[in-house]
């Protein structure tokens, strides 16, 4: 990565001196102005457990401070407007059957967050979380690290499972080292109200309402819900219904509760009389604290806090901007090292710097002539290429020799990554897969970003190719489609490059010639997104092989991907790209964010591949995002398959071998 190189002379080093001063007293003023005689904060950092009011009370203990939120909204706005691919369509969405799709006016949204009144920084941040959420698109997201250091729990953690051709709430497993008073006695049992509501009607609308992870209501409700064999989705369960990174809205809820008798099992259906719990949120408190100081210090304050209260002009500060961005602070915010209390990676393992990736299990009995591949993750790191193309190639290889007929493919909790890695997988078992043609959204800045990007031969921008144009005349020509009821500019249809993604790996790639399309299925529980949503669409569109949902609302047909709209982008990675095409002084670019936060986005709309007699491009039916593709046929959570995966891969396997998952066009499962 190229940096920008120091500028010499008075001027410059007095721009600095007065830069690191501004930065300074901001500092200390703000803490001052949060600290009072008797400090939240230094009231639970040395603790491992806080109480919910005790954890709210550390939050909003800063106060709202107007020029760093209207520095904020400035910078989202502007992506929103310019860098956004769905802002448009995101206000006037199209009807799509089996899409729970609201209009979100960001533009609007936002406007009326500037405008209104805000007891604490913490109210004003999460306030454009929720907004953004409310689009339902995952790429969409803000996420101001200051208030998500806290984990919430709620000591009882719940599942959706069937007994007796019925779809209940269960408690799949309490937690009592987080609150003792949880009982191990109550696992097992059925949840029948919630805060006084009938406990699946509240589920559900916390599913349509609070989590904006996908389009697909199933896939919202199994977002928010957890079983032993899959447990958490995305983003650190930060929409989860017993799993928080956010301030949850209230202190306790009201559980009502139905327990199986004693000697008897779930599936027996014969209770004691139904009681009622209130159960408290607590919160893991953070450890890198002792007061609100040292809490604003460590998880708020950033070194782009106060170039705007220098007293530079608008073109001083453009000019300066360079000697302000803090390039460490925006590879820690990337690289995902911001978090205090971290979960441990899902698919953590040895060999490689994240996990192996995939996973392949050959099932033993009745099933041996199945096996399943487990993919957890796409983002490859690059140091990991080798390991995983050795594990994916060796695993098909051993199937082979096993005698494997039918594979499924599970991706299940597979939130996406690398979409070279993505074709890498399809390509080996059908040697290749169609290009699925993308634009981007146009803007002036932008052209001037990805010109550079050519000029100089670097970035991701030259990874996109174009069968119509050379060069950066693929974003430098747009096209103009309607989108929302307006015309918005486009950049001509594009395909992302793959080739050279696998160049230096001493692994051939693996030659399929005993697996066919019918012999492999494709098992998710919704949560598939981003790359491994496209990945599916490929193998389920273009290569006819059949997908099964998994979980969800009975009877309510189920997509088997999410969030396929295309790529996405973050802010961090955003301006760390601009500092190294030198175009971070552009007058256009967005701005850091005033304290550590990040913002991630679309930036490439994915459309569905054309049939041979369509010739119109650029059609919002067309787009990924805004189309359903259900699966073929369903399969939900039981007593048994919820706590083991294995079971639950056993039951996949008897549906396989006895074919009763054929694909089907338009399918409803």
């Amino acid at each position: 990565m190229l940096l920008p190189s120091h500028r010499s002379g008075d001027r410059a080093r007095t721009l600095l001196c007065t830069s690191a001063a501004a930065v300074a007293f901001a500092a200390v003023a703000f803490a001052a102005a949060a600290e009072n005689s008797t400090d939240p904060c230094s009231a639970i950092a040395s603790q491992k457990i806080a109480t919910y009011t005790e954890a709210k009370a550390c939050l909003q203990h800063f106060p709202y401070d107007q020029e760093r939120a209207y520095q904020t909204l400035d910078t989202i706005e502007k992506v929103v407007k310019d860098l956004y691919v769905f802002n448009e369509i995101a206000a006037v969405p199209p009807t799509v059957e089996g899409l729970s799709v609201v209009p979100v006016n960001l533009t609007h949204g936002l406007d009326i967050i500037r405008h209104d009144t805000w007891t604490s920084d913490q109210a004003f941040q999460d306030a454009i979380a929720l907004l953004l959420d409310k689009v339902h698109d995952a790429h969409l997201a803000y996420s101001p690290y200051c208030y998500r250091q806290f984990i919430f729990w709620q000591p009882i953690q719940l599942n959706a499972l069937i007994r007796e051709q019925r779809l209940v709430i269960n408690i799949a497993y309490v937690k009592d080292d987080v609150w003792p008073e949880a009982k191990q006695s109550w696992v097992g049992c059925e949840i029948t109200k919630i805060d006084d509501r009938d406990a699946f009607d509240m589920v559900v609308d916390y599913a349509v309402n609070n989590n904006g992870e996908s389009k697909d209501v199933n896939t919202c409700f199994n977002n928010i819900m957890n079983t032993k064999s899959y447990f958490h989705g995305w983003d650190d369960g930060a929409d989860d219904l017993g799993y928080h990174r956010f301030l949850p809205e209230k202190e306790t809820h009201a559980y009502t509760l139905r327990c199986p008798k004693e000697g008897t099992l779930p599936v027996q259906e014969e209770y004691d009389e139904p009681f009622t719990v209130n159960v408290p949120w607590v919160a893991q408190v953070p450890q890198g604290f002792t007061d609100a100081r040292s809490y604003w210090s460590s998880y708020c304050s950033s070194g782009h806090a106060s170039y705007r209260k220098r007293g530079l002009s608008q073109e001083d500060v453009l000019q300066e901007v360079t000697h302000l961005m803090d390039t460490e602070e925006l590879k820690m915010i990337h690289e995902d090292r911001i978090y205090d209390l971290s979960p441990a990676a899902q698919n953590a393992g040895p060999g490689s710097a994240k996990g192996p990736y995939t996973h392949f299990v050959a099932l033993e009995g009745e099933n041996a002539k199945v096996g399943v591949i487990d993919i957890r993750s796409f983002s490859i790191a690059n140091e990991d290429r080798q390991v995983f193309a050795d594990n994916f190639t060796a695993g098909l290889a051993e199937f082979e020799r096993q005698g494997v007929e039918k594979i499924i493919l599970d991706l299940s909790g597979n939130g996406g990554g690398d979409a070279c890695a993505g074709e890498y997988i399809i390509n080996s078992f059908f040697n290749s897969t169609p290009d699925y043609a993308s634009d981007v959204k146009y803007s002036p800045f932008l052209e001037r970003v990805i010109k550079k990007a050519y000029e100089t031969k670097s970035s991701k921008w030259v990874d996109y190719q174009s069968k119509e144009y050379s060069g950066a005349d693929w974003y430098t020509h747009p096209a103009e489609y309607d989108r929302g009821g307006q015309k918005v500019k486009f950049s001509q249809p594009i395909t992302l490059s793959c080739h050279g993604w696998d160049t230096g790996l001493s692994v051939k790639p693996y030659t399929n010639t005993r697996w066919t399309s019918s012999d492999i299925l494709i098992l998710s529980d919704g949560r598939c997104g981003s790359t491994c949503a496209i990945v599916a669409s490929r193998l389920h569109l273009s290569h006819d092989v059949p997908a099964m949902g998994l979980g969800g609302i009975r009877g309510n047909p189920m997509q088997f991907a999410s969030f396929p709209g295309g790529e996405s982008e973050r802010l961090s990675g955003f301006l760390l790209d601009l500092q190294s095409l030198g175009l971070q002084n552009d007058p256009e670019a967005p701005q850091p964010f005033p304290q550590k936060a990040d913002m991630g986005w679309t930036f490439r709309e994915a459309y569905r591949p054309l049939k041979a007699y369509e010739t119109v491009f650029g059609q919002t039916k067309d787009l990924l995002e805004y189309s359903a593709t259900n699966a073929d046929c369903r399969m939900h959570f039981n007593d048994a398959n919820a706590n083991d995966i294995t079971v639950l891969w056993g039951e996949v396997a008897q549906v396989v071998l006895s074919g009763q998952c054929p694909l089907k066009k338009g399918a409803s499962a």
